[in-house]
């Protein structure tokens, strides 16, 4: 795991956002092992879970919320899946779980507003992780150079008759422009 803030968030605040305590918050290493493969199957989650809780009847991993360094999971017995990507589909401030992940103020189980506060600050900490440089492991493959031989070879050429380029240019916006500075009101 890339940054270890992400999990002490998780293991301190995730308790405070349930409305009862009948259901555990797990963390890893302490989630059991077919708990945690059947809320990775059932909640559709992609990367590695690190914090959970499991809302099903028997504690069989079938609902509850999931959360893994990137996003947020839940299943509810009612509802499909429903995910959030913090950097992708969440904004800070303007983002809730009722509109992101249909986690109403009603819901038994969690405290939407606590929920949303927590999300808030995950999707700060997966922002400031995205901004750091990568470690040596994570570096992405370096792309070719560009020779001046392989850049002659996109440019398009100019499939008018004549030598000028310029008038190609021209795009729609430009001629509308034209357009509304003919129509405009010369009385102004």
């Amino acid at each position: 795991m890339k940054d270890q803030r992400i999990r002490e968030l998780l293991k301190k605040r995730l308790p405070l956002c349930l409305k009862t305590q009948n259901f555990p918050v797990l963390t890893v290493p302490d989630i059991p092992e077919k708990q945690l493969m059947n809320m990775t199957k059932k909640l559709s989650v992609r990367e590695d879970i690190i914090s959970m809780c499991d809302t099903s009847l028997f504690g069989k991993g079938k609902n509850g919320i999931a959360f893994t360094e990137k996003a947020v999971y839940f299943k509810d017995t009612l509802s499909g899946v429903k995910s959030c990507h913090f950097t992708e589909n969440w904004t800070a401030g303007e983002s809730d779980v009722f509109d992101v992940l249909g986690i109403t103020p009603s819901n038994t189980f969690f405290d939407c507003f606590a929920l949303t506060d927590l999300i808030n600050e995950l999707a700060a900490i997966a922002a400031q992780n995205s901004e750091e440089p990568l470690l040596p492991e994570e570096q992405p493959a370096p792309t070719p150079a560009v020779t001046a031989e392989s850049e002659e070879a996109t440019v398009k050429k100019d499939d008018d008759d004549d030598d000028d380029d310029d008038d190609d240019d021209v795009s729609f916006l430009d001629l509308l422009d034209i357009a509304l500075d003919v129509t405009e009101d010369p009385s102004r």
